[in-house]
């Protein structure tokens, strides 16, 4: 097969985000708001929309770029709330195939569009969350240039050059976090820390510390206290890690780091082992330390009108009376095809309406819960 060929296959399709344009509507549904409105705050702010021919007129058309920035500046007026203080979160269940990812990087989007300042963390050697956002962790300089796809979508640093100095490793270069972040959407829409396969280096090196299991929330801590060189957390409203479906001391990490974890889980049985022994392992974190995330289980995957599923989730309500969301991520092929696409589902173009609406609704009732966690007292 010719090499070239491979190149292509082998790299995950390229999208430039500032070449996708929404319209009006798509737009103010974001925000929740009419087309009059979203226009009225545009005029009153002096806010430049660029506009495209559309026959014999030209109409105003929105970059997701331009989406997070009119959520700053709502943010900036007072349309929209931060939140009590900052908020910790973790996606994690250990079972694959549940829209864990697309959920993670659905629920920074929707903070973002809220206002909310994000840093999405991909903790997760495969970089699942990086490809979503368009940086493919197995691409070199050289596969890059070869695809023509701009060099700054390089995975060139991740979580671990950011605490290897406090572990004092010798396997990452220290990077500071501004070296180390991707904007995919530019300034004010969630900020990344990519992943890639040299991540699991810094597994195995808090294997082997003392408190093996605390030097994420130690991050968090002296990040935002500014103990940390060029390591500033603290402008971050909502700071979530994205795990794999496994227990590593990567994802032990992200959890005892977390006020809240997000779990998605289909209504088959795999999942319902796997979030009982998450719950069971939360119990036994809370025994040792004094303290566990506030569980939030995500039904997802579901299907109308199936018997099973129902009977499923009125046994997973029982289970977690208060810790399900009332809505639902419906089955949709839609999830798949966008993955195929390299666009985000929120902002996937082929996606049907009914689809969108759903993703909308059940991101805004964890947001819900991420303000009730933000307003409880800290520990």
């Amino acid at each position: 097969m010719n090499s070239n060929v491979e190149l292509v296959e082998d790299v995950e399709t390229y999208v430039d985000f500032n070449e996708l344009f929404f319209t009006p509507r798509f737009a103010a549904d974001c925000f929740g708001l009419t087309t009059r409105r979203l226009k009225d705050i545009e005029e009153s702010n002096n806010i430049e929309i660029r506009r495209v021919p559309r026959g014999t007129v030209t109409s105003r058309v929105y970059t997701p770029s331009d989406l997070f920035d009119l959520a700053a500046l709502r943010r900036e007026l007072g349309h929209l709330k931060g939140l009590a203080r900052q908020v910790v979160m973790s996606t994690y269940i250990s079972k694959g195939g549940t829209n864990k990812t697309t959920t993670a990087v659905g629920q920074a989007i929707t903070c973002s569009l809220a206002g909310l300042r994000v840093l999405l963390v991909d903790n997760d050697p495969q970089g699942d969350t990086s490809s979503m956002l368009g940086y493919d962790p197995d691409a070199t300089p050289e596969d890059l240039q070869e695809l023509g796809i701009p060099a700054d979508r390089i995975v060139d640093g991740h979580l671990g050059h950011l605490i290897s100095p406090m572990l004092r490793m010798r396997s990452f270069q220290p990077k500071t976090l501004d070296e180390v972040i991707k904007k995919p959407f530019g300034e004010n829409g969630p900020h990344l820390i990519p992943a890639d396969a040299s991540l699991e280096d810094l597994g195995v090196a808090l294997d082997a510390a003392n408190n093996s299991d605390m030097w994420y929330a130690k991050w968090v801590e002296d990040g935002n206290a500014g103990k940390i060189s060029g390591c500033d957390l603290s402008q971050y409203d909502v700071i979530i890690f994205d795990n794999a479906p496994a227990g590593s001391r990567l994802t032990k990490n992200s959890v005892a780091a977390s006020d809240l974890l997000m779990s998605p889980v289909r209504m088959d049985k795999f999942s319902f082992k796997a979030i009982l022994r998450l719950h069971d392992w939360c119990a036994g974190f809370a025994r040792e330390y004094g303290f566990a995330p506030e569980l939030v289980a995500v039904p997802t995957m579901f299907a109308k009108g199936r018997p099973r599923m129902l009977n499923n989730l009125y046994r997973l309500n029982q289970l977690f009376p208060g810790r399900v969301t009332d809505e639902k991520i419906y089955h949709s092929a839609d999830y798949v095809n966008s993955l195929d696409d390299g666009v985000p589902l929120m902002f996937w173009k082929g996606a049907n309406r009914d689809t969108i609406e759903n993703a909308r609704a059940v991101h805004a009732e964890v947001l819900e819960k991420i303000r009730h966690v933000a307003a409880q007292p800290q520990e």
